[in-house]
């Protein structure tokens, strides 16, 4: 695509530190990009690979403890043109205690092809990310339970565990899902609806994971 451009958000936490996906559940800072002081850049879009459930003394999160990419899709303004990617990385960093931390870039693009080391790790990163869902491995019905979402999943395999994460799309979020039933190649989580209680229409966004396997979709919540 002409107009689009694709980097990573490289975080390296030291060994016992954590850092969060894009919602995280019962506290935590996600990821975000100011892209404010740029030329030629209509938009930045963070991706997140699969995260990791949490769980420090009853509170429950999802996040990262290992060295993770986050890849970036920026869509320029005017294609195939030289643009200047200028603002913020803010990120919250945690080991006992959290600790928010700014990264400031000011980087230029123009049309000359990057390293090699580059592209393989930018190209490797967006390789991890969730797979689309499909028939077998997918949120199946989504509906509201008083301040709760009850959503059925489809899975390709009774084995091995299961997860799935929910985010909301800015009006909605979602805290951790709760595994509340499981049959062969069906499950149903509870999902807590933690703001936007009053929206008529939500979209709930979930990655869904099986062992390995990861898958992403969203679901009409009914």
């Amino acid at each position: 695509n002409a107009n689009e451009v694709r980097g990573i958000v490289q975080i390296d936490p030291d060994p016992g530190w954590k850092t969060y996906w894009r919602e995280p559940g019962d506290a935590g800072v996600p990821p975000e990009l100011s892209i404010t002081g740029s030329t030629n850049v209509k938009s930045a879009t963070l991706a997140f690979p699969a995260p990791h459930r949490f769980d420090d003394g009853g509170t429950h999160w999802a996040g990262y403890k290992q060295p993770v990419s986050l890849p970036v899709t920026l869509t320029l303004t005017e294609p195939n043109q030289p643009a200047q990617l200028k603002g913020h990385a803010f990120l919250g960093i945690c080991e006992t205690i959290c600790i928010p931390v700014m990264a400031e870039f000011d980087i230029d693009i123009d049309n000359s092809p990057s390293d090699a080391l580059s592209r393989t790790l930018i190209s490797t990163a967006f390789e991890q990310l969730p797979a689309k869902a499909t028939t077998n491995f997918r949120g199946t019905s989504a509906s509201r339970k008083g301040d709760a979402i009850e959503l059925v999943v489809n899975l390709p395999a009774d084995d091995p565990d299961i997860d799935i994460f929910a985010a909301g799309n800015g009006s909605v979020a979602f805290g951790m899902a709760k595994l509340e039933k499981r049959d062969g190649n069906r499950a149903v989580f509870s999902v807590p609806l933690t703001s936007g209680k009053q929206e008529k229409s939500i979209i709930l966004n979930y990655t869904l994971v099986q062992g390995k396997q990861a898958v992403a979709g969203t679901i009409d919540v009914q």
